[in-house]
């Protein structure tokens, strides 16, 4: 298949690029380079197109009349402090980008759209359980009313569509100056000799997931007639204790700890059940966090 990425040089897009060339597709990405890296595109050789989603003309202008057969949309803000400092500017890039790039996926006929949402943000606080599809959403930022917002523009397209909503993502290219990059940051501090600044007692949890495994779930996604929402995680909750002392086994003890409290408002708990993909024969993980951090490193 021909297939466009959308933020196809950042961290997850540039993994997902790679797997779909090494699946054997024609891919060419999308980015505007605000967080992404054209550097990230090397592996592959993939063409780059550098536009800005939230600009409909220059976006449609772009992409040139191209065709494709699929389109991957990962490109979005991600802040949620930011989000509510700039709540206008988060619209603009999630839910009229989102607008324009199901406009420029009809225009290209593309007969698939594969919508990345967050997990995190739009279902909140998870506590004593692991959030599945069915839970009411309880976004608690600008960031997570947006994407589900363009969750339900990417349901409502009349294209055939699927919306993964991906818990915390780590692995190889991670930026450490973006949220939920707790594993990128600890990895630098550890190699720098800088102390881990851990928040809260680190007793917060989330459910981390490996970057291969999700761009597994995106070529699943790409060759399923499948529709609606699907989680994106382990269904393991892992606390930030429990993190260090993983990374630990791999690189040696911590250069030092310094506790700090908590964030106001930061999520405790957030845990994704991904036993829908596993039971409509779409998807499971296969990546352990201890094996994903040893890959990582690597």
């Amino acid at each position: 298949m021909r297939i466009l990425v959308t933020g196809g040089a950042g961290f997850v897009g540039s993994n997902v690029v790679d797997a779909l060339v090494a699946h054997g597709d024609d891919v060419v990405a999308l980015d505007d380079l605000s967080t992404g890296d054209a550097a990230n595109l090397a592996p592959s050789g993939v063409p780059l197109v550098r536009a800005d989603i939230a600009d409909r003309a220059a976006l449609l202008d772009a992409l040139g009349g191209q065709r494709f057969d699929a389109v991957v949309h990962l490109a979005s803000k991600t802040k949620v402090g930011q989000s509510v400092e700039q709540p206008e500017l988060y619209r603009r890039v999630i839910v009229e980008g989102t607008a324009h790039i199901l406009e420029a996926a009809r225009l290209a006929g593309a007969r698939r759209v594969v919508n990345f949402s967050s997990g995190g943000v739009v279902y909140g606080e998870t506590a004593g359980v692991c959030a599945h599809e069915g839970l009411p959403i309880r976004p608690a930022s600008p960031y997570g009313t947006y994407k589900a917002e363009a969750e339900a523009l990417v349901a409502g397209s009349g294209l055939s569509a699927l919306t993964l909503r991906p818990a915390n993502i780590y692995g190889p290219r991670q930026r450490t100056d973006l949220e939920g990059g707790v594993i990128a940051i600890f990895t630098g501090c550890w190699r720098s000799g800088t102390p881990l600044t851990i928040r809260g007692g680190g007793t917060m949890e989330r459910d981390y997931v490996y970057v291969g495994d999700v761009a597994e779930a995106v070529i699943a996604a790409l060759s399923s007639a499948r529709e609606g929402v699907y989680n994106v995680g382990t269904g393991v909750a892992t606390s930030v204790r429990q993190l260090v002392t993983l990374m630990a086994d791999v690189l040696g003890p911590p250069p030092g700890i310094v506790e700090v409290p908590a964030l106001a408002g930061e999520l405790h708990r957030n845990c994704l059940d991904v036993g829908r993909a596993a039971r409509d024969g779409l998807w499971r993980p296969r990546t352990a966090l201890a094996d994903g951090l040893r890959r990582t490193v690597a």
